[in-house]
């Protein structure tokens, strides 16, 4: 290995271990200008879904199978209005850990914990980690009748709930157990199978907004085979936002007949003026995944603690066993519904329990999309994270071996593992009415020379519209910047030696070898990995306009990382390219995260506007590695009040209470004979 990739390596393995670290214990900083000038006209508060890496290496629960995906949630916020002291323009940044039924039940028995590849167990049930992505959403009156704005934090295995924007504090649950159809049954927390990111409609009625989100139930024979993903029914369901409980699922059909989903993900949707999208995400859940943290507590208990010396064969088949049980990978093809909007609300009135959509099938497997709010004619046009070759819920496993030599650093832990293949944005053109797609790709694979934009795409930035297409010119408006985005804004994560496991390649390379026909892969995985191990593969930030173009990139430095970028737009802004660009930046000097504004009226590459770091004095923030983000103006934020919705957050059944009662009774009894 050259000296020069040696030190890559090394910045990288530094830089990827600032952004996946966090504090244990939240705390807030100001944060003062480094470089360049704050923009003055900046307002509002961030709200970042964060993972750190401490959250998820709970080393007192019973069985850990770490991993970033079941963090507890987190928020990391930044409140965008600038203040001056003597020592010059700071900002407010602080993170926030959740406390719902989960944190605190955690808190009070870890030993009763397990953790999973997909969700977190216990004898309590299922955690909701509440980890995934802020909505902004509902209005509420503040004092005086100015609007405040409700927030709800999403989770794919488990209910939305309800937090304060304010104080981040966990106020209630989006309906109660009994709302939804249960993945897996509990007397106390089951598993509720949710959009990871469900979408408001400010404009689904006159005056009457909706919340719009899925409720899928695994297929409980596909449980029998491990070697497969699960499937999943598809529901869908809505809510106004109290004080009546959410509308009860309503089954998606295609032609009549009920959709049973290929993965059992459906982890975004996509909003259109007047049509809802779902489609099947490719993060896969299978058997293995749910039985394997139990398989090391029965290996300690009928092997370890039965013997001093572990034969090695048993040792190897243990760890055959392991790997077999992993072989699922997601389906090459990604089905798309296009649900109408005046179907959801035929439901809504009772006319039908259905509710019909129209397929529509993408090639290649699809992470994350956006879509332009305007459909006229029927048209839809979604831009796409095609992460090929990946499977976001696999994840680096203690003892596995990197494709440049060593094995997986003990830090890295839990992080998702490199895609295997090229990944690319998408953007797909759907003609509702012949059913026509037409598709433009970004890198392709015979372009060399944009290669690097295509090593591990990272979440895109995503407008989260809340208010009205038809409010005040005066107030900052998503959803007018939505629809028609002028560009879209992407990260590269470049070439990650560290987390480039030889198991998760070896499990691609059998699904989907380099002579399949029809073709299996974009580009040969030889090929695919000659190309990635270069230093100048390092993470990029970039835009594309609408046609797809590659319009602006930054490239950062080796061992510098960012992710989860948030679009501000300036008062009467009405594109993605009027305002600016926060991003949350890690370099492999220092553990603290830094912040970076781009002006978005300017090249990428001219660098951002402004960054920001810990003040004198200041410990900085790490708050462990961002996925989602989202923006609420000043006056949503300051003007909130808690709102008269709430339900139960843990609900005792009927037997359990007659059984305690029982033991209660028989305990005052047992001492009263004593005592006699």
């Amino acid at each position: 290995m050259s000296a020069s990739v040696q030190e890559f390596h090394e910045r990288v393995l530094r830089g990827l271990v600032h952004t996946y670290h966090g504090d244990e214990v939240d705390h807030s900083a100001r944060y003062v200008v480094r470089t360049g000038e704050y923009p003055a006209d900046l307002s509002g508060r961030t709200f970042t879904t964060v993972f750190p890496y401490q959250s998820i290496h709970e080393h007192h629960e019973l069985a850990v199978n770490p991993h970033m995906l079941t963090a507890s949630g987190r928020l990391l916020t930044m409140d965008l209005e600038p203040l001056s002291d003597r020592g010059g323009t700071f900002i407010r940044v602080a993170t926030r850990f959740i406390e719902n039924q989960s944190w605190h039940l955690r808190k009070l028995a870890p030993e009763a914990f397990v953790r999973t590849d997909f969700a977190e167990f216990s004898w309590f049930g299922t955690s909701n980690l509440t980890n995934t992505a802020p909505i902004p959403a509902f209005s509420v009156l503040g004092e005086g009748g100015y609007e405040g704005r409700r927030i709800l934090l999403s989770y794919d295995a488990g209910r939305p709930v309800e937090i304060s924007p304010l104080t981040l504090e966990h106020l209630t649950p989006v309906g109660r157990s009994r709302d939804y159809h249960a993945a897996v049954g509990s007397s106390f927390s089951p598993m509720i199978m949710t959009s990871g990111h469900p979408v408001y409609d400010p404009d689904f009625e006159p005056g009457k907004p909706r919340l719009l989100f899925t409720n899928i139930v695994p297929r409980v024979a596909d449980f029998l085979s491990v070697n497969k993903p699960i499937r999943a029914d598809l529901y869908l369901m809505t809510w106004d936002g109290g004080p009546g409980e959410p509308t009860p699922p309503l089954r998606v059909t295609v032609d009549g007949k009920p959709v049973i989903l290929r993965h059992a993900s459906v982890h975004q949707l996509c909003l259109t003026r007047n049509y809802l999208v779902i489609f099947n995400a490719n993060l896969v859940l299978n058997t293995a995944s749910l039985l394997e943290p139990l398989a090391p507590l029965v290996w300690r208990w009928l092997i370890e603690k039965r013997t001093e010396e572990v034969p090695r064969n048993l040792r190897v088949f243990y760890r055959w066993l392991k790997i077999r049980m992993r072989e699922a990978t997601p389906d090459l093809r990604c089905p798309v519904y296009f649900i109408h909007k005046d179907a959801i609300r035929r439901a809504l009135r009772g006319e039908s329990r259905d509710v019909p959509a129209r397929k529509i099938e993408l090639a290649w497997e699809l992470t994350h999309a956006i879509a332009d709010y305007d459909d006229d004619d029927d048209i839809i046009t979604l831009f796409c994270q095609h992460n090929i070759g990946a499977d976001p819920a696999d994840q680096m496993e203690d003892g596995d071996r990197l494709v440049g030599g060593g094995t997986v650093p003990a830090s890295l832990l839990g992080m998702f593992s490199s895609a295997t293949d090229l990944n690319q944005v998408r953007r797909h053109v759907v003609d509702l009415r012949s059913g026509r797609v037409e598709t433009r790709a970004f890198p392709e694979v015979d372009d060399h020379a944009n290669f690097p934009f295509g090593l591990n795409l990272l979440p895109p930035l995503q407008l989260s519209p809340y208010l009205s297409e038809h409010s005040g010119s005066d107030v900052p408006n998503l959803l007018r910047a939505a629809r028609r985005h002028d560009a879209t804004y992407w990260v590269a994560g470049g070439w990650l030696p560290q987390t480039m496991s030889t198991r998760v390649f070896a499990n691609f390379r059998r699904g989907r070898p380099d002579d399949a026909w029809p073709p299996r892969r974009l580009m040969g995985l030889s090929e695919f990995i000659e190309r990635m191990q270069d230093p100048a593969n390092t993470v990029r930030f970039f835009r594309l306009d609408h046609d797809m173009k590659l319009e602006s990139a930054y490239t950062f430095p080796a061992g510098w990382f960012m992710a989860a970028p948030t679009f501000v737009p300036r008062p009467g802004s009405c594109s993605v390219c009027d305002g600016y660009l926060i991003a949350q930046v890690w370099g492999p000097d220092s553990a603290a995260m830094e912040v970076w504004i781009w002006d978005a009226a300017r090249p990428l590459d001219a660098g951002p506007c402004c960054t920001l770091g810990p003040g004198p004095y200041e410990r900085g923030i790490r708050p462990g590695f961002p996925l989602h983000s989202s923006w609420v103006d000043r006056a949503g934020v300051e003007n909130w009040v808690r709102p008269e919705y709430s339900a139960p957050t843990i609900e005792m059944p009927t037997y359990l209470k007659l059984l305690e009662l029982g033991t209660i009774g028989a305990g005052v009894l047992r001492r009263l004979l004593q005592q006699l």
